[in-house]
């Protein structure tokens, strides 16, 4: 049986190189506009649970979730962290599409 074990920095910052490795130039461009230095935000409703948040845009976090193995954006609550993780299993580029839209259009 695996152990689960919590994201490090380093692993999170390695699948955001490769997520944006395999997006859209455009895309690629657009997010460096609104990427922050990768910082660690506590889950209230799951005390003691964290993700890592990668860029804010428009009142929203991108982070990821090593729980759900996945991007995801979230509405940070009045301490910083976000009140509840989402669900998606979002690749970065999904997320990347949701926020820019359709880069050839």
């Amino acid at each position: 049986m695996t152990i689960w074990q919590s994201a490090t920095l380093e692993e999170v910052e390695q699948l955001l190189a490769d997520g944006l490795a395999a997006v859209h130039p455009l895309h690629r461009q657009k997010f460096d506009a609104i990427r922050i230095t990768p910082r660690s935000v506590p889950v209230a409703d799951t005390p003691g649970e964290f993700v890592y948040v990668v860029a804010e845009y428009q009142e929203q976090l991108l982070y990821y979730s090593d729980i759900e193995d996945g991007w995801e954006l979230g509405v940070p609550n009045l301490r910083g962290g976000i009140s509840s993780r989402g669900c998606n299993q979002l690749e970065l580029s999904h997320v990347m599409h949701l926020i820019f839209g359709d880069p050839d259009s």
